[in-house]
């Protein structure tokens, strides 16, 4: 139905007789007056519209009170003393003002135990941030300047205090200076871009200033970021003109280190532009943390440059652009322990690894007992479409190496990282033993898994390896070694070359019968030991009797020399030139008798290789005519052999 509106107002005044019988202007207004007034509306809007509060204050959907009253005497201050009260909504003022002068004064006390200023911040009602403000202050109006002293009050859970001067005139001046125990830095982020409190498709800009100027300094003892980060103390300058919002030199200790940041608000014809710079130094990593994602313990220092256009907050978080730099010192990184690859060894030497199910219990419990230390390094990052990019950065750590890339996606609040951890110890430099962690999901919840697949194949093989060498090392043990074949000593040459002038023609005094009834081979006769024994063919018997008488036995008239003067040799003949051919003696044609002439004994007392080697020689072997006897030339009919 249509707001409803009850109230009365009533007026009393303590006049003088006399100057009511003689109706004394000037009497009549030295006279003190009082206005009472008391006013409801239902809903309570309706009278904050009434009375010109409803772009400051807000109250519920019940009823509304206003009770005031105002005594003063004409020309003079007037003491006024007013409450409101309401669903969200109780407050009151006392003091003194002057609406006679020119020139407007004022000095009340404010006390607002409790209220909604969520129309004044362009917040709805039902936002926190906005309900259950409480607020004093000393206000002094003079002229088109309002001051706040002695500010005092809570807001979120945060107590400030300080000091405000509002300037109104052709230009809105706000001045001033606010110290808080509690910085909520998100939330006032939001609030200066019109995104708290609001749908993430709604537009933007509707708390940028318009038509105001002016700064602000704060300083809070602790600020608070997203994810939990606190920097203490945190402080600040909030800049304001007709266009923009800048919150300029921002800077906090956090972590033991030092935090500066600088952030941009700009009305654009796209909605509204967002610049950024933060900058990190010497921070403990273990401050730096969003919900169970931290940054690794260590020294850590970043740079990072954001932009951003948009209608609404979530164009602005999707058209988020930017890159950065991350320095760690001294890292320790958690669930990267090299000593996993230890374990998983002795594992497998101990038969504890069957399948990878049993392994990747062993992996995953190892890898959380200690962290991979770190000397130092430098991870670069970029963002883009409102997602964090970390490229595949490698950490050198004490015992093995991880290579780590993933990212981040700010719109739909998931983390994807992926590591590889391989040993520098274990394996040769192409084939070294890896595990590979993925963590995935929100940063509140993050579900982390271990693949073992390249462990597993990489201890397989090394298995197999081991096995093999230890079947070649029992084959190498159980095979006997080969003998080497004695070696023959060869004859004593010196001795021999020594000897050979001692060589007489004539035979030596032994037992063996005289070289001149040996028969001297014509050829090697184990070459050939069927013909070893030759005769000469029969002849006809009636040409040999005729003829035997005239057979001599004198030896062949031929160049040879007489075998009594070949000298016995020392050495094996078959290392020596040729000799001459000799002569051989004519043989018996009574009856042909066999080569088997008994061996001599000094020939037997030679050395070995007399008997069994053959003549080293390169050149081809010369095969001798056999022997043939030739007849007279008195009779040149007889048949020769």
């Amino acid at each position: 139905g249509l707001p409803q509106l009850k109230g009365t107002v009533s007026m009393a005044a303590v006049l003088p007789l006399a100057a009511v019988r003689s109706i004394d202007p000037d009497a009549l207004a030295r006279s003190e007056v009082t206005v009472q007034a008391k006013l409801s509306g239902e809903p309570g809007n309706a009278l904050l519209n009434l009375l010109g509060l409803d772009r400051m204050v807000a109250t519920g959907n019940g009823s509304a009170l206003f009770e005031g009253e105002a005594t003063g005497v004409w020309n003079a201050p007037i003491r006024l003393n007013a409450r409101m009260s309401g669903t969200d909504l109780d407050a009151a003022i006392k003091g003194t003002m002057e609406p006679w002068s020119s020139d407007r004064k004022a000095d009340f006390d404010l006390t607002m135990r409790r209220v909604d200023l969520g129309p004044l911040l362009d917040l709805r009602s039902s936002d926190s941030h906005a309900r259950n403000v409480s607020l004093s202050s000393h206000v002094t109006l003079a002229g088109s300047k309002l001051i706040f002293n002695d500010l005092d009050g809570t807001a979120a859970g945060a107590r400030m205090r300080g000091h405000v001067a509002v300037n109104f005139g052709n230009e809105n001046v706000v001045e001033g200076d606010i110290g808080m125990d509690t910085l909520d830095l998100a939330s006032v982020f939001g609030v200066a871009v019109g995104a708290t409190g609001h749908d993430a498709a709604e537009p933007l800009g509707g708390s940028l200033p318009k038509g105001w100027r002016g700064q602000l300094a704060f300083e809070a003892l602790r600020g608070v970021l997203p994810g939990g980060v606190e920097l203490r103390p945190v402080s600040g300058i909030v800049k304001g003109d007709d266009q923009s919002l800048t919150f300029d030199a921002i800077k906090g200790k956090i972590g033991d280190g030092d935090a500066t940041a600088r952030f941009n608000i700009r009305k654009a014809a796209d909605g509204v532009a967002l610049k950024a710079d933060v900058q990190l130094t010497n921070v403990d990593g273990a401050a730096l943390h969003y919900g169970a994602l931290a940054m690794p313990t260590g020294r850590a220092s970043a740079q990072i440059t954001l932009a951003s256009q948009g209608r609404s907050a979530s164009a602005l978080v999707g058209a988020l652009s930017g890159s950065g730099l991350v320095t760690l010192e001294r890292a320790r990184i958690p669930g990267l322990d090299p000593r996993v690859f230890d374990a998983a060894l002795n594992a497998s030497d101990d038969g504890q690894t069957s399948d990878d199910t049993k392994l990747q219990q062993i992996v995953e419990q190892s890898l959380s007992a200690s962290p991979l230390p770190v000397a130092s390094v430098q991870i670069p990052f970029n963002v883009r479409d409102g997602r964090l990019r970390v490229s595949a950065t490698t950490l050198d750590g004490d015992g093995a190496q991880a290579i780590v890339s993933g990212g981040y996606d700010i719109a739909a609040d998931q983390v994807d990282i992926r590591a590889s951890l391989a040993s520098t110890s274990a394996g040769s430099a192409n084939n070294r033993p890896e595990v590979q962690i993925f963590a995935v999901g929100p940063p509140s919840a993050i579900n982390r898994t271990t693949d073992v697949a390249a462990l597993s194949s990489w201890l397989a093989v090394r298995a197999i390896d081991r096995e093999t060498r230890r079947l070649d090392s029992i084959e190498q043990r159980m095979t006997p070694s080969p003998v080497p074949p004695p070696a023959t000593p060869l004859p004593a040459t010196a001795s021999l070359s020594a000897e050979s002038s001692e060589v007489s023609a004539t035979p030596l005094a032994t037992d063996d019968p005289p070289l001149a009834d040996a028969p001297v081979p014509k050829r090697d006769p184990r070459r050939s030991r069927a013909q070893s024994r030759m005769a000469a063919p029969l002849p006809a018997t009636n040409s040999l009797s005729t003829e035997s008488s005239e057979v001599s036995a004198a030896p062949l008239a031929t160049d040879d020399p007489p075998l009594a003067d070949v000298p016995v040799p020392k050495r094996d003949p078959r290392r020596f030139r040729a000799k001459p051919r000799m002569a051989t003696q004519a043989r018996s044609t009574a009856a042909p008798q066999a080569f088997n002439a008994p061996i001599p004994p000094w020939l037997a007392r030679l050395q070995a290789p007399f008997a069994t080697q053959p003549a080293r020689t390169s050149k081809p072997v010369r095969r001798r005519q056999p022997l043939v006897l030739r007849p007279s030339a008195s009779n040149p009919s007889r048949p020769a052999f």
